[in-house]
Parts: C-alpha cells; structure tokens; sequence
C-alpha cells in the first residue's frame, strides 16, 4: 500500500487512480495528522510515504516530527514531494528517504515505488 499526503484533493485522486491502475494499493490523507490517523491502524502499513510539506492542520514537516517519535512508523520511507528546491537536507535530517520536485510526474512516483518494493 501506498499512503499519498497532500491537501491538494485532485492532485491525490489523480495519483491515486493512476497508481492503481498499475496494480498498487493507495490511501490518501489531506494533511500530516489525517496521515497519523490512518497510521495508528496496525493493519495499514505502507510500502512508501510520499508528503507534502505546506498543508493545514499538520505539516509534513510536523509530520515528521511525529512519525519519529513512533518506532512502528519510523522505517517506513517518506519521500518529501515539493515544489521547494532546497528542502533536501532538511528533509534528510528529519527523516526523509528522498524528494520529488512538483509538479510530480507519476511515472516518477511508480519508480521510487518499485524501488522499495525491490527493497522490501
């Protein structure tokens, strides 16, 4: 499975379908504690999390804080997905496996899937 965390609704939904119909499970949240929500389930487990950063509510930066502080969530990859050019070492310091520039291109988001498939 596949947890998409982005406040912008379309931009999920167009993922998530394109996503799917490469054969993968997807989840979205609209903002970090939504994401932390879905989380707390012990059944839903993502191969990968892909987050924004400027969301209401949570942040993805606020995100990371959290999910740092949970030892079950902690080895599950995060890649940031940003328009933000210079996020990458913040985003490794807090946690962060990788980050994808926005506006995302799928295909990109299908390669880091397959790569920690590979990994798993």
């Amino acid at each position: 499975m596949v947890l998409l965390v982005d406040d912008n609704r379309e931009l999920c939904e167009a993922l998530a379908e394109f996503l799917s119909l490469k054969g993968h499970a997807v989840r979205c949240a609209a903002n970090g504690s939504e994401a932390l929500q879905l989380l707390a389930d012990p059944h839903t487990r993502p191969a990968v999390i892909f987050l924004d950063l400027e969301m209401p509510i949570l942040d993805g930066w606020g995100f990371l804080a959290e999910r740092g502080k949970d030892p079950r969530l902690a080895d599950i990859p995060v890649v940031i997905v940003s328009g933000y050019s210079d996020v990458a070492q913040r985003a490794k310091e807090s946690g962060a496996v990788a980050v994808v520039r926005k506006p995302v291109e799928p295909r990109a988001l299908l390669r880091v899937i397959e790569h920690f498939a590979e990994q798993a």
